[in-house]
């Protein structure tokens, strides 16, 4: 593929909710340009973007796929992107690499979930965007409600480019407002000119202060202020259209090329090792440097890391530098993707997305430069895994294979991650939702075949004590020759929150000798860390060694740390043992229209609100303490509650007692299943 000329390339992502027909625009998008001899279906399985097994099953886009075209004389880079929020990270990967969006609404609902994460992450990495309303063609379908929806939410700055002649099926094609005339809509396109001569004006100070003097904009200072509005984010064209119709998808690859920003309109800012700001020079000439975005595992060429060139030119079979593992590398061959389509390059440019192979040490985010630079780029932000599984091989086979096939899914998507966690002795993994746990775990089963079992993971309860006791615990047993004798007298009382586990040797007189102290210890340790009331470790506990016996010959290290695992078991029982529970802090983000529900449903899980307050775009985030084991499932449930439009955090606070009523249950329950053991 020949090189281009930077200021002739154009990257940018198609968002929005899931099923809006992102994936089926980019299939016909991909036609028009002369680049596939028929037209796919999500329903049939056969576009170019959804290749993937479990896409083609479940009819939806599930990772990030890149495309590429030439469009009349234009190199044009699309990342498709999946519209739900269990792969809300594939767009925040690759969202702040991007030069420009295309949100896709659907006429037939308007804003949804997935537009609003769209302009979040637009808004957050502040890139040009336009909107593609679609479904026009449908019944009771109406451009003009879409748009007064669109700006009651997003702002006065999104307006009508390009609007539709007619209406559901009447609907007959589009016209720009600034290139094409129809008489239907004659004085629509006049009215909607005269509307916008104020956003117009606004995204330019020159023009500002023109028209405030003179109270009206040129023809051509108009045109020129709403493609500097564009291309600087500043205004939000709207065009109107129907994919299954092919209405509007030309113009808005127009409007792409012709008003979205270029690679050498970008500014490109780098961080010194003193973490100070330095503006990196974007030109084809430049030093090389670029950025990873993702991963994908291919059956064929092994792994393919993508990244984006932020200046420079990369040749393939080229040497290069990771600047954030500092280890060299070398590009072998260098791809442009469309879909599963590899297509090998010799070099790539600034703006240009593409992928190499067999990269030994470059991973999601890094910083790739020449050698012997230092500057990298800021690390891409993922939003949080929530949703949390305990899992398990189903067999022994599986057991050695587990761990290497969950470093290969989480190296894929960096949303996904894996860890034993040490108070539950339990392996975890997390992610962004249950949908996409379910898809990586079937695509482990599928691609390494490994087979796992998933459960609700264990709460780290723990016990402690509330009083003190003063008891002996004494292991004696004769079985011919030499027997077994450990008698030893503890106190136990609590220590402070957070204190542990403290033990004092108050012995006096040798009556429990120097030698069997260290094993006493032990076995107050092992006694503790095992539970005593409901199997969970005991924390925040003193022991205090005062008294004991021995004998000359029968005692011994093992007797010793027997008799102190018996007077623990016996000492917490009469030291007003309680359990406790880890309280988190989570921080909840909602549109203020359900205050209400998820304060009420805070407090039914034993929360305890701690703040509220506005944020901005007419959401609301609360502040409240409640205990882990009331939002293991809490992801699924504020989906439910907002309709996906809710998102929360979760940070450890401290632990504290647990209810009566919920230490009795937690006791009895270990006690049948000891009794089962048994």
């Amino acid at each position: 593929m020949a090189s281009v000329d930077a200021s002739k390339v154009r990257n940018f992502g198609v968002l929005g909710h899931g099923g809006t027909g992102k994936t089926t625009l980019i299939e016909h998008i991909l036609h028009m340009a002369g680049l596939t001899s028929r037209i796919g279906s999500v329903n049939d399985g056969n576009t170019v973007g959804d290749y993937l097994e479990e896409e083609i099953a479940r009819k939806q886009t599930i990772a990030m796929k890149l495309m590429h075209l030439d469009w009349k004389g234009s190199r044009v880079h699309i990342v498709d992107h999946p519209g739900y929020v269990d792969f809300l990270g594939e767009v925040a990967a690759s969202t702040p690499l991007l030069d420009g969006l295309v949100i896709v609404v659907d006429a037939t609902t308007g804003v949804q979930v997935g537009t609003d994460n769209a302009f979040r992450y637009a808004d957050e990495h502040h890139t040009p965007r336009a909107i593609f309303v679609n479904k026009l063609d449908r019944e009771h379908t109406n451009f003009d409600e879409v748009v007064a929806g669109l700006q009651s939410a997003y702002g006065q700055q999104c307006v009508p480019l390009v609007i539709p002649i007619g209406a559901g099926e009447g609907l007959r094609g589009v016209v720009n407002i600034l290139k094409g005339s129809d008489p239907a809509v004659a004085d629509q396109i006049e009215s909607l000119k005269a509307s916008m001569v104020d956003v117009v004006a606004e995204s330019d100070d020159a023009l500002l202060e023109k028209y405030l003097e003179s109270g009206e904009l040129s023809p051509e200072e108009f045109e020129q202020g709403l493609r500097v509005g564009i291309k600087s984010g500043k205004i939000i064209p709207i065009v109107a259209g129907s994919v299954t119709k092919k209405i509007g998808i030309s113009e808005l690859i127009d409007l792409v090329v012709e008003s979205f920003p270029s690679p050498l309109d970008r500014k490109v800012v780098a961080r010194n090792r003193a973490n100070e700001e330095v503006e990196i020079q974007v030109s084809a000439d430049a030093p090389f440097f670029g950025q990873v975005f993702r991963s994908i595992v291919d059956p064929y060429v092994g792994q393919l890391t993508l990244f984006r060139v932020l200046s420079g030119t990369l040749r393939s079979d080229s040497d290069f530098y990771n600047v954030t593992s500092s280890t060299k590398e070398r590009s072998g061959k260098i791809f442009m993707l469309r879909g599963k389509e590899q297509v090998q390059v010799e070099a790539v440019g600034p703006g240009d997305l593409a992928a190499m192979t067999k990269l030994k040490s470059t991973h999601f985010g890094d910083t790739i430069a020449v050698a012997g630079t230092e500057l990298q780029m800021p690390k891409i932000v993922l939003p949080e895994s929530m949703v949390k599984l305990a899992i398990s091989p189903k067999s022994r086979a599986d057991e050695d294979k587990i761990g290497e096939a969950l470093n290969r899914i989480a190296e894929e998507d960096p949303t996904f991650t894996h860890y034993r966690d040490t108070e539950t002795n339990e392996h975890v993994i997390k992610g962004m939702g249950d949908l996409q746990l379910d898809i990586l775990l079937d695509r482990m089963k599928r691609k390494f075949h490994v087979e796992a079992e998933t459960r609700t993971p264990k709460v780290a309860f723990k016990e402690t004590v509330k009083g003190k006791s003063d008891v002996q615990g004494k292991h004696k047993k004769q079985s011919g020759g030499h027997g077994q004798y450990g008698d030893v007298h503890i106190r136990i009382s609590p220590n402070e929150r957070g204190g542990g586990y403290k033990f004092v040797d108050s012995i006096v007189g040798g009556t429990v000798p120097r030698q069997y102290i260290p094993h006493v210890d032990k076995g107050c340790q092992e006694a503790l860390l095992r539970g005593v009331i409901a199997g969970f470790p005991v924390v925040d506990t003193v022991v205090e060694l005062h008294f004991g016996s021995y004998h000359d010959v029968d005692s011994s290290e093992m007797a010793f740390k027997i008799a102190a695992s018996l007077a623990i078991q016996k000492g917490v029982k009469e030291a007003k043992p309680c359990i406790l529970e880890p309280v988190m802090e989570i921080q909840v983000t909602i549109p203020e229209e359900f205050m209400g529900d998820i304060n009420g449903d805070l407090n039914s899980r034993r929360g305890r609100i701690l703040g509220m307050e506005q944020i901005g775009g007419g959401r609301q985030l609360i502040r409240a303490l409640v205990p882990e084991s009331e939002v293991l499932r809490y992801s699924t449930d504020l989906r439910s509650k907002t309709g996906g439009r809710g998102t929360y955090s979760l940070k450890f606070d401290h632990y504290e007692e647990v209810p009566e009523h919920i230490a009795q249950g937690l006791v009895a329950e270990y006690e049948r299943a000891r009794a089962a053991g048994e």
